[in-house]
Order: C-alpha cells, then sequence, then structure tokens
C-alpha cells in the first residue's frame, strides 16, 4: 500500500518557458471587442477561434456582437482569496478581471449598449490586442456603460463599457488566441448582415 497527497492544483508540470530574441512583443491597447453568447461558451476553442466560418455564423444568427476598432484597457487580472485553512493564511481562489472598452459608433447605439447593460450575464467577453484574442472563460459579472460629455466642443462622445468577470482556480489566466488574418477584419472594420 502506498500514499496518495492530494491536492485540488495542477500536478506541478511546468511547460518550457518560450524565448525568441527575434519577436517584437504583443503592442497594447483593447483594439476591437465582442460580446459571445454563453450558448457558445462549450464552443469556444482554438480551431474555432481561428476560422472565419464560424465568427460568420455566429454573427449572422446573432450570438455574436463584434465592436470593432476601439479603445480600451484591460488590468490583467486582481487574485480573489479566502481565509485558509492549516498553514495557509489564505487560499486563491481565481482573479477578477476587468476591461474597458471605448466605442466611437455613438449615434445609434443606445439600443443596444441598453440591451447589453440590462443582459450582461448572458454574455462573454473578448477583445484583441494587435495579434492576439482574448476570450474570457465564463460570463460577465459587471457591465456598465457610460457615454460621458466632456465641455471642450472639440472632444468626440463614446460608449464607454466598464466590464468585469471572474476566473476560478486553477485556470486564472484569459485564454490567448494568435488572430488569423480573416477573423481579425472582423475586428478592423464594420460588419454587415447581406439578407
Amino acid at each position: 500500500m502506498s500514499i496518495i497527497i492530494r491536492a485540488c492544483i495542477e500536478d506541478g508540470t511546468i511547460p518550457d518557458y518560450i524565448c525568441n530574441p527575434c519577436e517584437a512583443g504583443e503592442n497594447g491597447r483593447v483594439r476591437g471587442a465582442a460580446y459571445i453568447d454563453k450558448s457558445l461558451k462549450a464552443a469556444i476553442t482554438e480551431a474555432n477561434i481561428a476560422s472565419e466560418t464560424w465568427w460568420a455564423q455566429h454573427i449572422e444568427s446573432g450570438k455574436i456582437k463584434i465592436i470593432p476598432n476601439t479603445r480600451g484597457t484591460f488590468d490583467g487580472g486582481t487574485k480573489k482569496t479566502v481565509t485558509g485553512f492549516g498553514d495557509d493564511k489564505e487560499k486563491i481562489i481565481g482573479k477578477t478581471f476587468a476591461a474597458v472598452v471605448n466605442d466611437i459608433n455613438h449615434t445609434g447605439n443606445e439600443g443596444f449598449y441598453e440591451a447589453l447593460e440590462n443582459n450582461y450575464k448572458d454574455y462573454i467577453f473578448a477583445f484583441r490586442t494587435k495579434n492576439e484574442l482574448r476570450v474570457a472563460t465564463d460570463v460577465m459579472t459587471g457591465l456598465e456603460v457610460k457615454d460621458a460629455v466632456e465641455e471642450d466642443t472639440d472632444t468626440t462622445v463614446v460608449w464607454q463599457a466598464n466590464i468585469t468577470w471572474d476566473q476560478n482556480a486553477p485556470k486564472m489566466l484569459v485564454p490567448v488566441y494568435l488572430l488569423t488574418d480573416a477573423v481579425k477584419k472582423l475586428f478592423t472594420a464594420c460588419v454587415e448582415i447581406d439578407e
């Protein structure tokens, strides 16, 4: 008989670190956003994320809403803890993430943002940087939309979506997918459905 020590974390195996001195690195800014219906959660795979056909099918069905050409930030996450047991003072149970998305397409989008704010628990947030797409692993836990107007006559009124979501341990980082050129186009131009 042998003793097995059980833990609810991954087995401790760390994959090899990837070092590429020729890589320029990924550039920042939330450059485009998507709201994915929670019914598609199981279908969010690397193959589907890379497929223009998958995106087009769900855009046409209304299950994915893409906001192209945005400006915004992503905080990278803040750990959530609870009181620990035994020798552990605290236990990390996950992270809370926040993103701010500014959308310049103000006119005519009041209904869209009002409905999204009222139904945010039905959507998974995704956003792109220069060449990468990050997709949350669960639905949004909060969404506040604002369209503040500044005093300066040369300023632009934008929709500002303040988004939060949680991810639980051990999957505490937002999955990163490389964008194919075809999918990237969906996040850089207005998409229209031809009926």
